[in-house]
């Protein structure tokens, strides 16, 4: 787990992996929407354990990055 010092640095709300999938981040909390290995959206309950119901990818939050508005 990230330290206090390492948590302040990670972008809150919207993210993106280096660019790809989708995800919210709230604190240390992250909601896996849209897999950045696979592309694949993910059901609800899998999305809020943070990890890919299709891969079982589990992304670093090193690579998250704030998502750029549309």
């Amino acid at each position: 787990m990230p330290t206090n010092a390492a948590a302040k640095k990670l972008p809150e709300g919207e993210i993106t992996f280096r660019g790809r999938g989708h995800g919210v981040l709230t604190g240390l909390k992250l909601l896996l929407r849209v897999c950045p290995h696979c592309s694949q959206r993910n059901e609800w309950r899998a999305a809020e354990k943070g990890f890919c119901q299709w891969c079982a990818y589990v992304p670093l939050l090193s690579d998250a990055e704030a998502a750029k508005a549309a």
